[in-house]
């Protein structure tokens, strides 16, 4: 296992239990973590944060039990069981509303979630649970949201008319929310919105998508090479803070040795997506053994995965919009898309805008005034936060 930067025991730990076996060496390796002092609290309130804590519980039962806290144990059975009843309560919902969409003759596709855990670790209790993704053609968006809101979903927030054609043109989803649960469908209709700049669009992956089981019933979901590169965008675009999307891909990657890297690598060149997913393969690489075809011959993506894993367990995302401008000039095949991406996301109203102040109709231009003004709050901080830990 490769060292931290900064050492620490427990992120070492969170480290090695990150995967969906433990050879020989990595239940060692936890054996010999777990006879230091750990601090437990922060083992599970870290794991909960990078979405570790099913991985943490089945692989430290399976390798250290003896030397986990019983009280730790205890904790982690509860944690465990009660994703299990979300995961399966979620899979129930989805398969629900996969087969609403279905039967009305929409083309619809499960990603993320529950169908990657069990792409990626076999088991699909093996993530934390979280929301229900769908794709869906952008014209069939007005009928899929019929057919939720009559299963008792609701678009959150209510959009007005012109809102609603502002975020049907400049983003790529919108959550809908059932109160029993507080069950989520986010409802895309392409796979990341214009103020990211990504050239696989949502109709290439519709053309040739793969069927798997879920659950027991066979659903339509997007095949491996296009997970490898939507999974390499989704993690670029939300600057990697969470471990298990680097672990679920690594899995993902181990668990599909029929993969045609020539493909996913022209079709990331075609997306402008080449140093993206050299960054996904690195951070792989730099967090797991599993060994991939990176495409690095400068090595800045290598270096951007290293500094990666160091700041990982320490950085804080509270201006995650704002890192992001800066941090797409780095990860984009062409500055030029990076400059639009900035400049989209400075000045395209989003949900947030829209929540923060309700404007009549004929005044909705104004969001795109409105947007860079709330903005100018965040950025002001963020420089003030950098300059303060520079000096």
């Amino acid at each position: 296992m490769k060292q931290m930067g900064d050492g620490r025991p427990e992120n070492e730990l969170l480290i090695a239990v990150a995967r969906r076996e433990l050879d020989p060496m990595a239940v060692a390796v936890v054996r010999r973590l777990l006879r230091q002092s750990i601090d437990w609290d922060y083992v599970l309130a870290t794991a909960f944060s990078h979405g570790l804590v099913p991985l943490l519980q089945k692989n430290l039962m399976i390798a250290a039990r003896d030397l986990v806290p019983v009280d730790v144990v205890g904790r982690l059975k509860r944690e465990s069981v009660a994703n299990s009843q979300s995961v399966l309560h979620l899979i129930g919902k989805q398969l629900k509303v996969y087969r609403s969409l279905k039967d009305a003759g929409i083309r619809v596709a499960i990603f993320k979630g529950a169908v990657l855990a069990q792409m990626a670790y076999g088991e699909v209790s093996l993530r934390q649970a979280g929301d229900i993704d769908l794709l869906i053609d952008r014209a069939d968006f007005a009928e899929a949201r019929s057919l939720l809101e009559s299963l008792g979903y609701e678009m959150a927030p209510r959009l007005t008319d012109a809102q609603l054609a502002s975020h049907l043109a400049f983003h790529c989803e919108v959550p809908f929310m059932r109160d029993e649960w507080f069950t989520i469908v986010d409802l895309h209709w392409n796979l990341a919105p214009r103020a990211f700049v990504f050239g696989l669009e949502g109709d290439e992956v519709m053309s040739r998508l793969q069927k798997v089981s879920l659950a027991g019933t066979e659903i339509d979901t997007f095949c491996d090479e296009d997970m490898v590169l939507y999974l390499a965008m989704h993690g670029a675009k939300h600057l990697w803070h969470r471990l298990e999307w680097i672990v679920s891909l690594a899995e993902l990657i181990r668990a599909s040795p029929t993969m045609n890297w020539d493909v996913v690598l022209e079709r990331a060149k075609k997306a402008h997506a080449t140093r993206m997913l050299a960054l996904a393969l690195c951070l792989v690489e730099a967090f797991s053994d599993v060994e991939t075809r990176i495409l690095d011959p400068q090595g800045a993506m290598r270096g951007m995965a290293l500094q990666i894993r160091d700041r990982i367990f320490t950085q804080s995302h509270t201006n995650e919009s704002t890192e992001t401008n800066l941090y797409n000039f780095r990860v984009m095949d062409r500055k030029r898309d990076a400059l639009v991406s900035a400049l989209r996301a400075l000045f395209v109203p989003t949900l947030p805008d829209w929540q923060a102040l309700a404007l009549p109709a004929p005044l909705h231009p104004l969001y795109y005034a409105y947007r860079p003004l709330r903005l100018s709050k965040s950025y002001l901080w963020y420089f003030l936060v950098r300059g303060h830990r520079r000096s």
